[in-house]
């Protein structure tokens, strides 16, 4: 899930290395709905985004955990829903993923990560950051702990 132009890693064992990463205006830490809202509001606004999860989906709570994020957001016919969630709303009721009082989780995390792959945001999933550099109050480069991957075949 990471591409990134200027990559270096350095092999810690077998199972995990770190990979440092320069050249993103903004890094998300976390893909609960905050998250996930934020990451996709930025690109939005011109800024280059890292989304970093440490577990390997999006949503946290809202789908992992069951936590349903929709209290309630209307008080008759009317709707206090307005952007992006108002945009996940809509494709959850349009795919038949908003149920009665709950929602259909696997569509939810559908829907959260086609807007994140459409907002261009890079996914870093099952990453801890290890370390930060910044100068000049901006970030200059992250290392990540993440699992090795053996990409030689077999």
């Amino acid at each position: 899930m990471i591409a990134w132009k200027h990559l270096r890693r350095t092999v810690i064992s077998e199972r995990v290395m770190i990979l440092k990463l320069a050249g993103k205006d903004l890094i998300v830490m976390g893909a609960g709905i905050a998250g996930i809202l934020a990451a996709i509001a930025a690109p939005r606004r011109g800024l280059d985004v890292l989304l970093v999860e440490r577990n390997g989906s999006v949503g946290d709570l809202s789908t992992a955990g069951l936590c349903s994020p929709f209290i309630r957001f209307w008080l008759g016919n009317e709707s206090f829903v307005s952007g992006i969630f108002k945009e996940v709303l809509y494709g959850l009721h349009r795919r038949g993923g908003l149920l009665r009082g709950s929602f259909d989780l696997e569509i939810l995390k559908m829907i959260y990560l086609e807007k994140l792959k459409k907002a261009g945001v890079v996914l870093a999933f099952r990453s801890i950051p290890v370390k930060l550099i910044s100068a000049g109050g901006f970030m200059k480069q992250i290392s990540l702990l993440v699992p090795s991957v053996n990409l030689r075949s077999k």
